[in-house]
């Protein structure tokens, strides 16, 4: 991941039970971001839109909470996501709003209540048209009539899932030119919380160089890859052998390719919420004339109060929390697996080397199948731009600083990164 040029990863599925110590602690030696979901497709793991009242329950938030409370320590963790894709269409737009707006309210006033640090949330919609932007406009308005906003129910930012750019597309074959002009008066970083449609095989992400220069540069905050390891339905970057090795697919290199384009120190100096519009834009009010669509909601008078149970979790923390923090990771972290390239030969000297405190991965300028691995680019692209992301609403200027990790034994390669979750998206993103 480190190679590839990466700066954030985004986890779907999160076991709150267990030590997340370690890999959470290579990641931030890497200078990778983590953005996580804090629901799961199990039972009681998320909000169910056919079921909302009986979903949204006091199992449900400790679940969250635990989440929350495994990687609130980490100082690599750059978000949550309180809600991925619970409105597809219009006529889920009447009664899901007000919860995704409920669950956005309780994670922010229990981190405020048992975190150290302020750390963002927001919900990563589906690039359904007909209900983006009444989404956006009903999770991101502000209902406190302060300055800045005090709306715990509001998001920090809002992840859209879009896959419109299908092989060698163009900016505006695939609408971003549209994207750009729906966003432009956004008050909170959007970025593509994915992308890389594979219609078209191998995908060639062409898209990126859109994505990472103007005008993009002044509005966007990059976007995701989906995703990391190969699964059934073939978006993957990476593929797990069943004998434990590794293999890079043509995605991947084709994706290096383009990373490797890209003009970091442009992006330092001219990120979105540094001098873009989204600094430029205080939150609109939460009016009905926000919403266009007859059958999605304009009310937030039905934003529900926590569930029976619920507020005793927020105000006194969950039982028996799991207590993430950094450990020890030597320099350089070297691989315990064989990983291949896309000519069948062996990586050679796969290692992952430790960044400084005030630096984040960028792409590195080589191509990780063809030539020795080498170290890693460093960028500041994150941590220069965390002070900006709070000025434009995001909560904590904090959230994407990288603490200094300490030499230590040897840790694990590649399985262990992948040991967050099942599913993962990777990205550069400019926040």
């Amino acid at each position: 991941m480190q190679q590839l040029g990466i700066n954030t990863i985004r986890v779907y599925s999160i076991a709150p039970e267990i030590n997340h110590d370690e890999c959470a602690s290579i990641f931030n030696a890497a200078g990778i971001y983590m953005l996580l979901d804090v629901n799961s497709p199990l039972p009681n793991e998320s909000l169910n839109p056919g079921d909302l009242v009986d979903s949204y329950n006091s199992v449900y938030l400790q679940r969250v909470f635990g989440v929350i409370e495994s990687f609130k320590s980490y100082p690599n963790t750059l978000g949550f996501f309180s809600g991925n894709e619970d409105i597809n269409d219009s006529g889920g737009g009447e009664n899901v709003p007000p919860y995704l707006r409920a669950v956005t309210r309780d994670i922010n006033n229990y981190i405020a209540k048992h975190s150290s640090r302020s750390i963002p949330v927001g919900y990563s919609a589906a690039d359904v048209r007909e209900v983006l932007l009444d989404t956006w406009n009903y999770l991101s308005c502000d209902r406190s009539g302060t300055n800045p906003p005090s709306d715990p129910s509001r998001i920090a930012f809002y992840g859209i899932n879009s896959y419109s750019w299908c092989g060698d597309s163009s900016y505006q074959q695939a609408g971003y030119d549209v994207l750009l002009a729906d966003f432009n008066s956004t008050s909170i970083p959007v970025f593509f919380s994915e992308y890389g449609c594979n219609l078209v095989k191998p995908r060639i992400f062409t898209e990126v160089q859109s994505l990472y220069s103007p005008p993009f540069t002044g509005l966007w905050s990059g976007g995701l890859v989906y995703e990391y390891v190969e699964e059934v339905s073939d978006f993957g970057l990476v593929v797990l052998n069943a004998n434990g090795t590794a293999s890079l697919r043509t995605d991947f290199d084709n994706l290096q390719a383009q990373l490797n384009k890209i003009d970091v120190k442009q992006l330092e100096q001219a990120s979105a919420p540094a001098n873009g519009s989204v600094s430029q834009h205080l939150p609109q009010a939460c009016t009905a004339s926000l919403i266009t669509a007859s059958n999605f909601t304009n009310s937030w008078d039905g934003i529900p109060d926590p569930p029976s149970g619920g507020q005793d979790l927020i105000d006194n923390g969950i039982p028996n929390p799991p207590v993430g923090k950094l450990v020890d990771v030597s320099n350089p972290i070297k691989a315990s697996l064989a990983v291949y390239g896309t000519s069948g030969q062996p990586v050679p000297n796969l290692q992952v080397n430790v960044l400084a405190s005030d630096q984040s991965n960028a792409p590195s300028g080589k191509n990780t199948s063809d030539s020795a691995a080498g170290g890693a680019a460093s960028s500041s692209i994150a941590g220069n731009t965390a002070t900006a992301t709070s000025a434009s609403s995001t909560p904590s200027s904090t959230a994407g600083v990288k603490a200094e990790a300490v030499p230590g034994k040897e840790r694990a390669g590649m399985s262990s990164l992948m040991g967050l979750g099942a599913a993962v998206a990777v990205g550069v993103l400019i926040l």
